[in-house]
């Protein structure tokens, strides 16, 4: 014979607050059963939303019901069974071919009847209605707060929602740890992994401790996804592609994010799990464009030599190239950096060049700045003319939002050049003196370096390193390839200004090895 069964259900969202917790309403139905003389052969329990199909516990039930094994249900309210259209005509489907004799609740009881499956589709109808309404709710809610440029939802790690002004704030426990996470990064004297090591081990940072979850180490995948947030440079707007500018305090800027994608978005990237070598994940095949590996081998003697190879990814490219030793290869790369090498009399004659044209710098860049600032001064106006238009529903909302998206992003981009310019004619001076120091020394650098200042040397100044016939191939980055020109034909006459303009005007991340500007701050003359 069909059996009766009690299915229980709360779900964790915001609509379930108000109603019974499961034990409770196991209860009150069992003391409906015992009333009403109903046996109950199996209790369901189940804790997931009804908003939408695809609850198992439920699909379990329902399955039973069209194979006539349970012929009755008792549940609290019609609203714990279904929330959305699919499982309501589930429900009352099975009624009407009298699979389901009935459904007794709190309120009553529905029978396979059609006035009690018409009063039953209405109960459900309604139970669906207050999921579209609050659906609806908090849709507007989150547009509401992101036109405001506040992100819905709990920030990354660094952040915390304020409840007072319910605002987005810096966690005044993880800002600076997450932040100093970032500069290692930038820094290339760790890698990631090294840079989770020593976060979790030596600093102590834990994720924040919520109700039911938090205080835990921070984990490799939360590392990769806070390095790929764009909220940590002040965007929001995570459904149309972070575009829009947030209210938030900024971690890092946008050029500081863009070169940390640059690092770490390298598809077939090299990574060693066991040994740490200088080269892997910066040198490609020249055949066939796959990344260079490093491989550990040990002689009988117990001697162990390093051999970097090309991995053969691409299976349908054929690539014969031979292995290199890392001794060889270190070789070739000194070799390719002694052509940054400067003279100390030609660094001499550099260094009282730069402190010459500190003297007519000063003007011209106070006049650059005043040009920036009146452009911002000038889009801001434009943003205050645009919300007065839409105030006065002069403009629709899809024209006002993408207008003003707009405007915010060519504002933001100025403003990133401004605070780019703030760094005055004295600062701009002394790294571009660090940066020929770094040139006229970097092969002994090389030569004499670790294996991490080894990598971050070539990190620095090298582009495009391909490894083909065991020769490697290694272009420079600006401003180091200015340096390498002008060495070339021994023209130092121009390097100063060429340099000083790209370090001024430059739209990529650009920054010396930290290791070098700590060794180098009592030796390299103070132009500040």
């Amino acid at each position: 014979m069909p059996s009766y069964v009690i299915y229980a259900r709360k779900s964790t969202e915001s609509e379930d607050r108000q109603v019974l917790s499961i034990p409770s309403q196991i209860r009150e139905l069992e003391r409906i059963a015992a009333r009403e003389g109903i046996p109950v052969a199996e209790v369901l329990t189940e804790s997931r939303s009804a908003k939408a199909p695809g609850r198992p516990v439920f699909s379990e039930l329902f399955r039973r019901v069209a194979a006539g094994k349970v012929g009755g249900i008792l549940c609290w309210k019609l609203d714990r069974l279904a929330r959305n259209h699919l499982d309501t005509g589930t429900i009352l489907q099975a009624l009407a071919e009298g699979k389901l004799e009935r459904i007794v609740t709190s309120d009553g009881v529905t029978t396979s009847n059609g006035n009690d499956r018409f009063m039953g589709l209405i109960q459900l109808g309604a139970a669906t209605k207050f999921i579209d309404d609050l659906r609806a709710n908090v849709k507007r809610g989150v547009r509401a707060r992101a036109e405001r440029g506040w992100m819905g939802g709990r920030p990354p790690l660094g952040y915390r929602n304020d409840p007072a002004t319910k605002t987005i704030v810096k966690d005044p426990e993880r800002f600076d740890l997450v932040r100093r996470m970032w500069d290692l990064l930038l820094s290339g004297t760790m890698r990631p992994e090294e840079i989770r090591c020593s976060a979790n081990e030596e600093w102590g940072l834990r994720t924040p401790r919520l109700k039911r979850k938090g205080g835990n180490p921070l984990c490799r995948s939360l590392l990769y996804r806070m390095f790929a947030n764009p909220f940590y440079m002040g965007m929001i707007g995570r459904q149309v592609g972070w575009t829009q500018i947030g209210a938030h305090p900024p971690m890092v800027t946008r050029e500081e994010f863009d070169r940390v994608q640059e690092i770490l978005d390298r598809p077939g990237r090299a990574r060693s799990q066991k040994y740490r070598h200088a080269y892997t994940g910066l040198l490609r095949c020249g055949t066939c464009g796959c990344s260079v590996t490093a491989e550990v081998h040990f002689k009988p003697s117990g001697r162990r030599y390093t051999y970097y190879r090309c991995t053969h990814n691409k299976r349908h490219v054929p690539c014969a190239e031979a292995a290199v030793s890392e001794p060889e290869l270190q070789a070739q790369i000194h070799r390719s950096l002694q052509r940054l090498e400067i003279p100390e009399s030609a660094l001499t004659f550099l260094n009282r060049r730069i402190e010459r044209t500190l003297e007519g710098e000063r003007a011209r860049r106070a006049q650059v700045r005043a040009t920036l600032n009146e452009a911002v001064d000038g889009l801001r106006r434009e943003e205050q003319n645009l919300l007065s238009l839409r105030l006065r529903d002069l403009v629709d909302d899809a024209t006002f939002l993408e207008r003003r998206n707009a405007l915010q992003g060519r504002r933001q981009a100025l403003e990133a050049r401004l605070e780019g310019r703030r760094m005055d004619s004295e600062a701009v001076g002394s790294l571009v003196a660090r940066t020929l120091e770094f040139s006229s020394r970097v092969a002994l650098l090389f030569a004499e370096g670790t294996t991490v200042q080894q990598r971050s040397v070539l990190e620095a100044v090298g582009l495009n390193c391909t490894l083909r016939g065991r020769k490697v191939a290694l272009e420079f980055k600006n401003p180091f390839r200015m340096v390498a020109e002008a060495g070339s034909c021994r023209n130092w006459c121009s390097v100063v200004d060429d340099v000083r303009t790209w370090i001024e005007d430059r739209t990529e991340y650009f920054a010396l090895p930290e290791w070098f500007i700590k060794e180098q701050k009592r030796t390299v003359p103070n132009l500040s």
